[in-house]
């Protein structure tokens, strides 16, 4: 199968708003993220044109990316996270409409206009925790903080009355001399989210459930 390198822009970059100090809002422990993500995707024929339905589900139990730190924390001026962080726009709307965009580019019809019978994958977000803490390196070195994003998400397809499922993974650490700035928050969590997709796209047995 032959397939044309194209670089797509599937909605925009995960952006975080406002700083780790402080968001105005009503709720002095809340404060938002703004959910916009662009990955870069190879278009391709590989769906055929057949109908593939997409959902998201997020199963999450609590709908923070970023929890912040106890209480006690907070009143010794230990803390780093003095907020929650929730997506300011429902996870799974916007994922759904990333993964749809995708599946389109991978030549599946997600509009029910294709070919042959509706093929339905359901993505499951379980979990999308960003953690930060600090930590020292060495003795008499600076203390550093470690920013870590746990992520999963797991995939039930059907078929023609046959049925595929699989979870994906993705974890990542990386530590900064400081609080690490907003573009750095960003770029784990966009990195998550991305790798998470692709893992979804290239793997190589739901492709073949959803084509044959």
């Amino acid at each position: 199968m032959q397939k044309t390198k194209a670089v797509v822009v599937i909605g925009g970059l995960l952006l975080l708003v406002g700083t780790f100090g402080g968001c105005s809002n009503k709720n002095a422990d809340t404060a938002f993220l703004d959910l916009n993500t662009r990955i870069l995707i190879y278009e391709s024929t590989l769906g055929g044109g057949k109908n593939l339905k997409v959902s998201v589900t997020d199963k999450r139990r609590h709908n923070v990316l970023m929890k912040k730190d106890s209480e006690r924390k907070i009143r010794s001026g230990r803390a780093l996270v003095v907020k929650n962080y929730h997506p300011s726009l429902r996870l799974d709307t916007n994922f759904q409409q990333t993964a749809t965009e995708a599946f389109q580019l991978q030549g599946y019809a997600t509009d029910g206009k294709g070919t042959g019978s509706t093929r339905e994958l359901t993505i499951y977000i379980t979990k999308m925790d960003l953690r930060l803490r600090k930590q020292r390196v060495g003795s008499g070195a600076l203390p550093q903080v470690q920013a870590r994003l746990r992520s999963k998400m797991k995939v039930a397809a059907k078929n023609r009355g046959m049925a595929y499922g699989n979870e994906y993974e993705f974890f990542i650490k990386k530590s900064y001399p400081g609080l690490p700035e907003k573009i750095e928050t960003e770029k784990i969590l966009n990195y998550g989210l991305t790798q998470l997709l692709h893992q979804i796209l290239e793997d190589p047995k739901l492709a073949e459930f959803l084509t044959s």
